[in-house]
């Protein structure tokens, strides 16, 4: 079991007509399948911070993928609702040599536990960008 996440209430928030009951998945996660083909998945891990800028802080990955195509961006803010509850989180590009791609149509998310920003604020005080 999870001490971070709260894998119920992430599939309360996904949708439990939507998606199975969760599983465990790796040392601090959850894997939901979809109800249906249940070839669409969600996967939920945390982890603690390994040399980042705020020390001492759990980090949340989310991920949602299809077996025959690329989430939508409707599916990607349903993934950020249910996993931060309007928490930052954030898609991150990596260069080529450091970019890892499991799976073809998967799509992910990373923030912290505790739904603080990582990033400075780019509106300069303005509140939106």
């Amino acid at each position: 079991m999870s001490a971070v996440i709260d894998g119920l209430a992430i599939r309360r928030r996904l949708g439990r007509e939507l998606w199975r009951p969760p599983q465990a998945f790796g040392p601090d996660g959850f894997f939901y399948r979809a109800h249906g083909d249940g070839r669409s998945s969600v996967i939920v891990t945390a982890a603690p911070t390994r040399g980042l800028l705020v020390p001492d802080t759990d980090w949340v990955h989310a991920s949602i993928a299809h077996h025959d195509r690329m989430p939508s961006y409707d599916e990607l803010v349903a993934l950020h609702r249910a996993v931060f509850d309007d928490g930052w989180a954030y898609q991150c590009f990596t260069p080529a040599a450091e970019h890892v791609d499991i799976h073809p149509y998967a799509l992910h998310l990373w923030g912290r536990a505790d739904g603080q920003p990582a990033l400075p604020d780019f509106t300069d005080g303005m509140g939106t960008i």
